[in-house]
């Protein structure tokens, strides 16, 4: 079986060399220049969000890193959104009343028939644009402001220089040790000691600045721009309305007598669904839940539609247009969404195989 499958991966892995080497040979005959050294170019343009130090004087690869970061935190929030929305749409529906189950199949039946495109472009065109303008912005006792610019965060950051990050790292493999050491009873008092620990750390250490206003409107080093927040308010409550369906549906297959049961024995309905019923539910819901967080990964990309600068934005849109080398462009982008496919499917697998393995109770 064995040998089997390793012939099966040499005959792709040749088929992979057989096709670029035809590809490097005409590009060769035809004068295009063609490889990865524009990596290490300097990229030439700014970025307007970005997690990572980048200028315009920065190599390309800082740019694809930037791209890369901008999508993982799009991709986060919005996941975290659209599950918490489908959550309380799902219960909505199951609620048996007639009022809050039409809101709840309402909500399903109309944004789930709506472009996520169009749903995106009404979040930015329209509801980011009637909230107020930066003179007038929404603050929230000095440490939070919102306006039609963006939402502008307090910035925590971590003082005492190079000592504190040593610090950090000496902590980190200390508790990231014993917790490999230690049995699976003891590793949850180690973790409890460890949040006590990171939290006298973050005590001493951390430093938060509120936002400021200046004379263009607020300032902040964490901010919420108006085009994430558009994309994670549009893919959340376009993919909540498939997510709660699914939510949904696992909490029915969960069969009707652990209902009656909870109930003979004194539970109340919330302390049935979350003691009983959705543990239970959570093993019919986590397979099919592992997609739909694949789609709102994918659906990042239409972050190139409001300028937001993702990873197909920034190396397919700007690098592209500026170094001209689709094939490697192309490429990199594609591996790069195969190895974050694969790592999410990966995560909610082992997350799959962990609820499978537990007690319902």
């Amino acid at each position: 079986m064995w040998a089997g499958q390793a012939a099966i991966l040499l005959g792709i892995a040749a088929l992979v060399a057989a096709i670029a080497a035809t590809t490097a040979r005409n590009l060769d005959r035809l004068g295009i220049q063609h490889g990865f050294d524009f990596l290490f170019q300097p990229a030439g343009f700014d970025l307007g969000t970005t997690l990572l130090p980048f200028t315009s004087t920065s190599p390309v690869y800082m740019a694809f890193l930037a791209g890369i970061a901008n999508t993982l935190v799009l991709t986060v929030l919005a996941i975290a959104l659209s599950t918490l929305i489908a959550l309380v749409v799902a219960l909505l529906c199951m609620s048996g009343d007639r009022l809050l189950g039409a809101i709840g199949w309402s909500y399903v039946e109309i944004f789930r028939n709506i472009p996520a495109l169009l749903q995106i472009f009404v979040c930015y065109f329209v509801v980011l644009r009637a909230l107020p303008a930066a003179t007038d912005s929404l603050d929230l006792g000095g440490w939070l402001a919102i306006n039609n610019r963006g939402i502008f965060l307090p910035a925590v950051g971590i003082g005492g220089g190079g000592g504190a990050l040593v610090e950090a790292l000496g902590l980190a493999a200390l508790f990231a040790g014993g917790a490999i050491a230690l049995r699976h009873r003891a590793r949850r008092w180690l973790v409890l000691l460890g949040l006590v620990v990171v939290v006298l750390w973050a005590v001493r250490w951390a430093t938060v600045a509120a936002p400021t206003l200046g004379r263009f409107g607020y300032e902040s080093r964490w901010e919420i721009s108006p085009e994430l927040c558009a994309l994670v308010l549009g893919l959340a409550v376009y993919n909540a309305s498939y997510i709660a369906e699914i939510i949904r549906s696992g909490i029915n297959a969960v069969p009707r007598g652990q209902w009656e049961a909870a109930r003979a024995l004194g539970f109340s309905p919330a302390q049935t669904l979350r003691r009983i019923v959705f543990p239970q539910a959570l093993r019919v819901i986590l397979p099919p839940m592992a997609n739909a967080y694949l789609n709102v990964l994918k659906a990042s990309s239409l972050g190139a539609a409001v300028a937001y600068p993702e990873v197909v934005s920034v190396m397919v849109g700007t690098t592209n247009n500026i170094v001209g080398r689709p094939i490697e462009i192309m490429a990199l982008t594609l591996v790069t969404y195969l190895l974050i496919s694969l790592l999410v499917a990966f995560i909610m697998h082992r997350i799959d195989r962990r609820v499978g393995r537990s007690p319902a109770l």
